[in-house]
Parts: structure tokens; sequence; C-alpha cells
């Protein structure tokens, strides 16, 4: 199970967003709240939303979830058919979709913005680490070396004029997860804003997108954890029209001689990090909010408080322990929206 899945409920929520048997949860100034699941690019994907009635709601979460599912059929990394995975495999140029293009510019935006701390390419490099988790073992130096020589986003060429990418590297595979969810959720939000319900949640396992504010209200209850997912959960200030994701190493790690390493790779060295972490990034988009939690969670959050300075309606809030012989640390940007600051 990902990361993001086992975090669904807990590093990011919409407190008090609740399950019922018929779906209903709540009425409030004539429309009601619904809720409706599904599994989807590896993950839960939770809306709920406020409709006039069950049917309408259930027909415009079947729409957003359709438009998920098709989107993981061209952004998924593990369906081999995948259009991704054609990309990756072709030695030629390659005429891409509209979703494809688009996640793989701003891709190549995060990865300039971040000096290659967030990379798509780092494909070969996290399957690697996926199989020393499940082995229990560090892969060897030599090995990470010679993976380490795919990744690079200039690697990746694209035609703005025709639309088409050509990979300069054979061999390399690109790797979507930190940026497709995200993308993911905003389109299924839109398709809910076409359907004329905007007062709408989309929780991607731990990515949470805020549509319009409930009837009535400003906003949606929110919360994030820190590295243990067990705590009480820090509130937030009511959201609405935003995104927050949270990269984290509370479950997803490998321990080798006492020594623990995240889930989470740095692209420039292939190594996975040492100790424990929890980055929270509001942001204006699902994509932004995704990409930016992986980014941060790599490059540490002095520097990530100046990379997060740079963008608008952009806040961040971390928690890092890189030594288990020294106590965590909090860190935040100055508007991250807790509703009671320390």
């Amino acid at each position: 199970m990902k990361e993001r899945q086992r975090l669904a409920l807990a590093m990011i929520m919409a407190i008090g967003v609740g399950f019922g048997e018929s779906g209903l949860l709540e009425a409030q100034d004539q429309q009601q709240l619904f809720t409706k699941s599904a599994e989807l690019m590896g993950v839960q994907f939770r809306i709920s939303l406020y409709a006039d009635n069950e049917k309408q709601a259930e027909s415009a979460c079947n729409l957003a979830f359709a438009r998920i599912a098709e989107l993981e059929s061209k952004l998924s990394n593990y369906q081999d058919d995948s259009e991704l995975n054609r990309l990756c495999r072709s030695d030629t140029p390659v005429v891409v979709s509209d979703d494809l293009w688009f996640v793989l510019k701003q891709s190549l935006f995060y990865w300039e913005l971040s000096d290659g701390a967030f990379d798509v390419t780092i494909g070969r490099v996290t399957r690697l680490w996926r199989r020393a988790r499940r082995l229990r073992e560090l892969p060897g130096k030599a090995r990470i070396k010679e993976e380490v020589q795919f990744v690079g986003s200039h690697y990746l060429e694209l035609n703005l004029e025709k639309q088409m990418v050509t990979i300069s590297k054979p061999g390399l595979l690109i790797d979507l997860g930190a940026i497709g969810k995200g993308y993911a959720a905003d389109q299924a939000l839109e398709v809910l804003r076409a359907q004329g319900l905007p007062s709408s949640v989309i929780n991607a396992s731990g990515d949470v997108l805020f549509g319009d504010a409930p009837p009535g209200k400003k906003g949606w209850p929110a919360a994030v954890v820190g590295l243990n997912p067990e705590a009480d959960p820090l509130l937030l200030e009511l959201q609405a029209n935003c995104a927050i994701a949270t990269s984290g190493s509370a479950y997803q790690h490998l321990e080798v001689d006492g020594k623990r390493y995240s889930h989470i790779i740095d692209p420039r060295s292939g190594l996975a990090l040492e100790g424990r972490s929890s980055v929270s990034v509001l942001a204006p988009t699902g994509l932004e909010s995704d990409a930016l939690a992986s980014a941060i969670s790599v490059l540490g959050p002095k520097i990530g408080s100046k990379l997060v300075r740079q963008l608008p309606s952009t806040e961040f809030f971390a928690v890092f322990q890189r030594n288990s012989r020294k106590p965590a640390v909090d860190y935040r940007s100055a508007g991250f929206p807790l509703k009671y600051k320390k």
C-alpha cells in the first residue's frame, strides 16, 4: 500500500466529513452532503460534495471518477500500455495528449524551480528502492550510481509547436507519482464544477483539494499532523478553493543497521532521505501542492522556505527529524493557516 494511501485520513483530512450507509451525510440550505469513493491510480479517491439529491451527486461523482480513470490510462507508470509507458519505450519523437503534455511541462517547471530536487525522470531509481524495501536491504552503491545516470529532466525534449516529446536517453523511466494525483484531483473538480456542484472536496488519499465552501459556511474543516499519525491533528482555518498535500515517511521506510531510510528519494544523488519527515504544502491547485510537498521534503525546510516565498498563495508546514538522537523540529511559513498557533 502506498504511503499516501496509508495516511489518507491522518496526514491531511477534511474533518467532520464522514460516511453514511446511504452516502447522505447532512442537510443544509436545501442541499445535502454526499460522499463516494473509488480506487484509482493505486489509491483511494474520495469525493464529498453538496448536491440537491443523491442521483445528482452520484452522476457527478461517476463522471469525475471516469475522468480520473482516463488520466490513469495516460499518466500511470504501472499500466504497461499507458501513454506514459509507451512514450518511455519510444526511440522516436512522440506527439502526446494534452494531459500528458501539461503534466510534463509542469514537471519541468518544478524541476527547474527546485534545482533538480523534483524530477519525474527518477523512475529507475524509485524502482530500485522499492525492491530494496521489499528485500529489507540497501541497494549497492554501484547500482545506485548506474541508475542515477538515467535521471535528469534535461533528457526530456519538448517541441512546443508540435506538442511532441523526445526522450534523448534510451532506457529512461518517468514516474509521475509526485504530481499526477494532484493533477487528477484538479481535473475531477473541474468536472464537478461543470455539473454545477462546486462545493466539493476531493481527497486523493492524503492530497486534498477543496472546492467552494459549503453552503452558508466560510470553508471546509481541515487539519494536518506531524510525524505521528496517531497524534492529535493540528487544526487549520477553514479552507476553500485551494489544495493541501503531504509528503511523509511515517510508514513507508527501510531500516538497516539502526538507520532509517525514507521512501522519498533525492533525484540528484539517487539516495533515500535519512530520518523522518512530514511536509504539508498549501497551494492554489492539487498539482502544485503535490509537487511542492515532494520537492521540499528533499530540499529541507530552509531552502524549501525560500522556494515557497517565490510562489503566490503558497504556504508550508513541516516536521523534520534527520537523526533519531535529536528531537523533531517544526517549521512553517508565516501564512500557514494553523488555527491555534504555538
